[in-house]
């Protein structure tokens, strides 16, 4: 049976692969930095608590475990932060994933690497599997590196790059999407940005794209995300249409009136066609995801 090791197993991401990846298709086991596991009555999962910056400890964990397969889910991804917290970014970005990257050729595990379309600059996107990575941001950077550590580091490596990640889990700060929900219910004004154009991405459907890569085997670099391309107002638009709230709130701006610390790719997107054909999937568009989302709102309250 597959031994699949998922790191930042507490992330929104990481919380949707143990849901999804049951004892029927794996053993299952997680890494973060919490003292206790969120999943603490799951069975046939194993929670082992580390600091993936821990290079030893990481390469001797991966070791004694000897997973088939390690999906890395854990990075930062404040991109703001990044710009002014360097260090601490490169550090779980990049050099984490370099470890991991040894500890899976020592185990012969396949890595599975979470990456994004901020490796593009954002002049000409979408973006398929093919085209130049040139990051504009210090976020974007590191993830680009970790790419390069993956794919030129002598293992079954697999890079999947989403955009926009949203979803419900344990003990998360609010997504962009709950976040806005939670302003027009109480009818108060946002501001969103006109010309940042990409897709969106519910985690389930990229969980379920990982889950499948990993059935079968697959190596090499996927795009996985909605498959539709818009603006992020347009994007705010359908929220409130979806959930019957007034979109009288949302007042368009410009990504240059904000004043972010990180440059943002402003048309992004990523071209999905491989990841569908290569995985026998169809990926959603964004409001399918969206009542999807809402769907799964209701069913925790």
């Amino acid at each position: 049976m597959r031994r699949i090791l998922i790191t930042g197993c507490h992330g929104l991401l990481g919380q949707k692969l143990v849901e999804l990846l049951d004892r029927e298709f794996c053993e299952l086991l997680g890494i973060d930095v919490h003292s206790a596991s969120y999943f603490p009555t799951r069975r046939a999962y194993t929670y082992h608590q580390l600091d993936l910056t821990n290079r030893s400890e990481t390469i001797e964990l991966v070791q004694r475990i000897q997973p088939s397969a390690i999906v890395n889910t854990a990075a930062i991804t404040n991109v703001d932060a990044c710009e002014y917290e360097r260090e601490a970014c490169w550090k779980i970005n990049t050099t984490a994933v370099e470890s991991l990257v040894k500890a899976a050729r020592l185990a012969g595990s396949r890595l599975v690497q979470l990456s994004s379309d901020y490796v593009f600059d954002g002049e000409a996107g979408p973006y398929s599997e093919f085209d130049r990575p040139n990051p504009i941001s210090y976020y974007g950077k590191s993830k680009h590196a970790s790419e390069n550590a993956v794919l030129g580091g002598g293992i079954d490596g697999v890079i999947v790059r989403t955009v926009v990640l949203y979803g419900h889990g344990r003990k998360l700060k609010p997504s962009f999407v709950s976040w806005l929900v939670e302003r027009l219910r109480a009818r108060r004004d946002v501001k969103i940005v006109t010309d940042q154009i990409s897709n969106t991405t519910l985690v389930d459907d990229l969980a379920a794209a990982i889950r499948r890569i990993l059935e079968l085997g697959r190596t090499g670099i996927y795009h996985v995300a909605g498959r539709e391309i818009l603006s992020r107002f347009e994007f705010a638009m359908k929220v409130a249409k979806v959930y019957r709230l007034s979109d009288v709130y949302i007042q368009p701006t410009l990504t240059t009136l904000l004043g972010q610390k990180a440059p943002r790719p402003l048309q992004s997107g990523l071209v999905v066609d491989k990841a569908q054909d290569d995985l026998g999937l169809t990926f959603r568009n964004a409001e399918e995801q969206l009542f999807a989302f809402r769907e799964q709102e209701a069913m925790l309250n």
